[in-house]
């Protein structure tokens, strides 16, 4: 449905997808959410009468900070905000209040679009930035608009829109979400986003037919690319969770609406498998599970692929300056080449570098850098760190990993969290997958503290699996048995939870 040639895709701009639906697909259900569904036809037009109201009262162009959570008005925003030639920002709604006028500062936000659970903590927060000029409220599946000015300055003109050249110009600002103190927002341009949707559905292969559910936040670049953006672009039907995850109401929802695809966490995966025979007995309509994130201990991976045999998995490494999708492991290479992150997408080159820039030959560790048209533009007002990130037209991911002889790719966790105890580089990522592979555990997180002796020890925070309080002795052994003993914690301390950003990602110190 999406694309005829490439021509086309150095034309188009998002929002032509619900347009595109709109004329081939009307009467189809769009999006469903508890209740409340949209057709392709009436998005299409929900979207027109949004853009209608925002160039109406003088709102063209510029940027829109959008407070939605996951739900059709989501959907009504985004496409109207982009049909009116402006830059939306999706922002979590799991954002702390105190943070939101920095967001919009930050974003340079003219107008906000938000639903109306959270409307009125939105305008007391904008009151506080000079910029913004107006709140508008979607509520009823995006029926109902309210515009509410303000700012006084009504006439004054929207922020110009950062572009370059053809379909260069910012599409989306999307939040980066790693564990920095300081998010940055990266920009997408519209060929970034439909190279990446192509790419991307030339590997899953998803057609009109299937029904894909959606759990993770929409303002995600995962969930907002190759979800949200990838299942619309070819006609499928959305179904969206609604309420606090909680993993039977999630499986009530893929066996009701007889779901075929969805995109998971690896926690979410750990969830299903702890209930596997039960899981799997109701879910007979699933086909394919996308899954990304933090890579998947091998042994409990394992269990997974065996829990539910007519499950294709598909493992895939991104980031958010990236669009975010760069490699997918295939269901039928998950046994042979377990613990990888697939082969390159499409038009995506992958490539890894020692710390002089030059290329490693298969087999050498060093750092993951990825080129081709998904890469961002850049960070919006962060041109310094922009040049640092790209160089020489590759992304520098900042992620260490190896190609093996077949070109694979195997990520071995992040530079800048590199243990180095005793002499060795450990990284924490291939600690915690060993961890969590263990029956009673549920999560890690495992980081170095400077140590006299060692440089730095290293230290495991871990929580376990229904209440047990596994042994310490028999933990360490079990772990000595997969790692080399350097790597092992010299101290393991069980806590009831993680701490995670906004976003849901792990904080690294």
């Amino acid at each position: 449905m999406l694309l005829d040639s490439v021509i086309e895709l150095n034309s188009m701009k998002i929002h032509d997808i619900v347009t595109r639906g709109a004329a081939q697909c009307a009467l189809l259900p769009a999006i469903l959410h508890g209740e409340d569904r949209i057709t392709y036809g009436d998005l299409h037009v929900l979207s027109d009468k949004l853009c209608h109201l925002l160039k109406s009262n003088g709102l063209i162009g510029g940027h829109s900070l959008m407070f939605v959570g996951n739900s059709i008005e989501y959907a009504v925003g985004y496409f109207g905000i982009s049909k009116a030639g402006a830059v939306p920002a999706p922002t979590p709604v799991s954002l702390p209040l105190n943070r939101l006028p920095s967001e919009l500062e930050y974003c340079d936000a003219d107008y906000v679009v938000t639903d109306a659970k959270h409307t009125e903590a939105v305008k007391q927060s904008a009151r506080n930035v000079p910029t913004v000029r107006a709140v508008i409220t979607l509520s009823d599946g995006g029926r109902d608009m309210e515009l509410e000015w303000i700012s006084s300055h009504v006439q004054a003109e929207c922020s110009p829109l950062p572009s370059t050249k053809n379909n260069d110009q910012v599409a989306v600002m999307i939040s980066t979400s790693g564990t920095a103190s300081d998010p940055k927002r990266v920009m997408l341009s519209h060929q970034n986003i439909f190279a990446n949707i192509e790419s991307f559905n030339e590997v899953a292969q998803l057609t009109k037919e299937d029904r894909a559910a959606i759990v993770l936040p929409m303002t995600a670049v995962g969930t907002h690319t190759t979800e949200f953006l990838a299942y619309l672009s070819v006609g499928m039907t959305i179904h969206i969770y609604k309420g606090i995850f909680v993993l039977g109401n999630f499986c009530r929802l893929l066996q009701e609406r007889q779901i075929t695809v969805a995109n998971v966490t690896p926690f979410i995966l750990m969830n299903m498998l702890s209930k596997a025979s039960e899981v799997a007995r109701k879910l007979t309509s699933i086909k394919k599970i996308f899954f990304a994130s933090a890579p998947f201990a091998q042994d409990p991976f394992s269990q997974v692929i065996s829990s539910f045999p007519n499950v294709g998995f598909y493992y895939g490494y991104g980031l958010t300056e990236a669009a975010p999708r760069c490699s997918t492991l295939l269901p039928e290479d998950q046994m042979n080449k377990m613990g990888s992150s697939g082969r390159a997408l499409r038009n995506v080159e992958i490539k890894i570098i020692d710390d002089e820039g030059r290329s490693l030959p298969a087999g050498r560790l060093g750092e993951v850098v990825v080129k081709g048209p998904n890469v961002m533009l850049g960070y919006y007002k962060k041109s310094n760190l922009t040049a640092e990130s790209i160089q020489d037209g590759y992304l520098r991911t900042g992620d260490c990993g190896y190609l093996d002889e077949d070109q694979f790719l195997y990520i071995r966790g992040r530079r800048k969290n590199i243990i180095i105890t005793r002499g060795i580089s450990v990284s924490p990522e291939e600690v915690e997958q060993e961890l969590v592979g263990y029956p009673d555990i549920m999560e890690a997180y495992v980081a170095g503290y400077s140590d006299e002796q060692l440089g730095e020890s290293i230290v495991a925070y871990v929580v376990p699996r229904n209440n047990s309080m596994p042994d310490q002795g028999h933990l360490k052994e079990f772990l000595r048995s997969r790692l080399n003993a350097a790597k092992v914690p010299s101290r393991i301390e069980f806590v009831e939870k993680l701490q995670r950003n906004h976003n849901q990602k792990l904080i690294r110190g």
